[in-house]
């Protein structure tokens, strides 16, 4: 199997506090993993690292063959636009632009046409097709969240990020959302690495990286302590 995502001698300090020191991490090609670990073991500041948001001070970030470690900023922003969704804790939607707008936004930034195929089948499945033209202020939360989705997943990502976006739906909510999101992504074989502390989801997934097993980081911390 291919590998989608790996880590090899990570290293990564806000000034002079080290967050992450990861000998060795990878997930396979098309794999839906569940990262977990309590707040302040690094959870988002490594899904940030394979967005090519933050850079590592030391050691290789390979993402689908490419080593994000030795891009530019010009090449890591090019990267992610092509290859990486993101669906965040906030969903980071502009409130007063329509359910369709907000999908449609990244299109803005990029060459590529919107593929209205790919859009309207999105929009019917993620249950979304009477509210197209409705601003998403104006959506639950759980509506909301799939707007994030379709966002995430119509400019044909390589890899999907989810950085704890179920956090404000109950456990049936919940467990319906990530059934459709995996659905889709397995469809298209998307990998996904998808942050939590919700351990009663963990079933979901193929697999579960506990962090802190493999983030030397924290008990160096714990030792200054």
């Amino acid at each position: 199997m291919a590998i989608a995502l790996q880590l090899t001698q990570i290293k990564f300090s806000y000034g002079e506090t080290p967050v992450l020191d990861i000998p060795q991490m990878q997930v396979e090609k098309g794999e839906v993993v569940f990262l977990f670990g309590p707040s302040g073991s690094g959870k988002s500041t490594l899904l940030e690292l394979f967005a090519g948001i933050l850079k590592p001070q030391a050691g290789d970030l390979i993402v689908e063959g490419q080593n994000l470690a030795k891009m530019n900023l010009s090449e890591l922003d090019h990267f992610r636009a092509e290859n990486i969704g993101y669906i965040f804790q906030s969903f980071n939607l502009i409130p007063y632009l329509s359910v369709i707008e907000n999908i449609k936004l990244p299109f803005l930034f990029q060459k590529n046409a919107v593929d209205e195929n790919e859009l309207n089948d999105l929009i019917d499945r993620l249950g979304l097709k009477n509210f197209v033209h409705r601003p998403v202020s104006q959506l639950s939360v759980g509506q909301q969240q799939r707007v994030a989705v379709a966002r995430a997943l119509l400019k044909k990502p390589q890899v999907i990020l989810a950085d704890e976006p179920t956090s404000a739906l109950d456990y049936d909510h919940r467990e319906n959302f990530l059934k459709i999101l995996f659905k889709l992504c397995r469809e298209h074989k998307i990998t996904v690495l998808f942050v939590s502390h919700d351990r009663s989801i963990e079933k979901l997934f193929d697999r579960a990286i506990h962090l802190p097993e493999i983030n030397h980081a924290i008990s160096q911390s714990a030792e200054v302590l």
